[in-house]
């Protein structure tokens, strides 16, 4: 529902039944829109629940503008961890503010990119890449203490950011505490990375989950138990075995390009699906 305002966004859920969902980065940046992280963050937290909806997980910006028309000039690409100390610090303030907005719609999972992509092509060796990702980690960690956001590092493509390893490799060197992993199932199919083993060695650091499948190629965004090739039966046997307790939340924007009627339908099925996934 990336096309409607977020007020609007929460009606259409709550009518098929939903209660519990991750707010994306769209919006996220239209919330951010309306002025005061803090009171755009409250007055939309107390009219979410008014509706029966709740926010558990959110997804950090990925762009430093949104997604309307309005939007569209001057629009680039957000990375935690730049290669130029300014480009850093400017970087830092942006998503501060949105710390601000998660911790106070009560969003415990905080989905975040490692960042870091153009400094291998910037001839920058991987351990040095890895402290300025852990230090960035650190910085964002440090504002968000005390509130209620946990800082999850997605599984992206770039070098150093594919395994739970490598993401509990950065969460280690930024000594942070309230830093977590978010596995994104689709990402993990695309470059050969066993989600089922990444579960397993996450364990208690698995805060947050983006479900979507593919054909291994490309990152479909596509529902499971479909022409994807992500092995769910594994998946589902270590979630329970390592005792997940975060949203089991469905990132299946390749499910959109139909009538909304159609879309609406497809709500429905997803959410019994999620059920059907997650029981014992």
């Amino acid at each position: 529902m990336a096309e409607l305002l977020p007020y609007e966004m929460v009606k259409v859920f709550a009518s098929r039944g939903w209660r519990f969902l991750e707010l994306s980065e769209e919006h996220g940046h239209d919330l951010l829109k309306e002025g005061d992280p803090l009171k755009t963050g409250e007055a939309f937290r107390h009219y979410a629940r008014d509706e029966g909806i709740t926010f558990p997980q959110g997804h950090f910006c990925m762009l430093n503008k949104g997604y309307r028309p309005e939007d569209m000039e001057g629009r680039k690409g957000i990375d935690i961890a730049p290669e130029g100390d300014k480009s850093f610090a400017e970087t830092l303030d942006y998503v501060k503010k949105w710390i601000d907005l998660f911790n106070d719609l009560g969003i415990e999972a905080g989905v975040i990119h490692p960042g870091g992509n153009l400094l291998a092509s910037a001839g920058w060796p991987a351990e040095r890449i890895l402290i300025r990702r852990a230090e960035a980690l650190r910085k964002i960690t440090e504002f968000a203490r005390g509130g209620s956001t946990v800082i999850c590092l997605e599984n992206c493509s770039s070098p150093g950011t594919r395994t739970a390893e490598e993401l509990l490799q950065i969460i280690k060197a930024s000594g942070s505490e309230n830093a977590g992993i978010c596995l994104d199932t689709g990402h993990a199919n695309i470059n050969n990375v066993d989600s089922a083993d990444f579960i397993m060695q996450a364990g208690n650091s698995l805060k947050a989950l983006h479900i979507a499948d593919n054909m291994g190629k490309t990152d479909d965004h596509i529902l499971p138990y479909g022409k994807g090739t992500v092995c769910w039966e594994g998946v589902l046997k270590a979630l329970h075995v390592i005792g997940y307790r975060g949203l089991f939340n469905f990132e299946v924007p390749g499910e959109r390009n139909c009538p909304m009627p159609v879309r609406l339908a497809k709500m429905d099925y997803i959410r019994n699906l999620a059920i059907c996934m997650t029981q014992p």
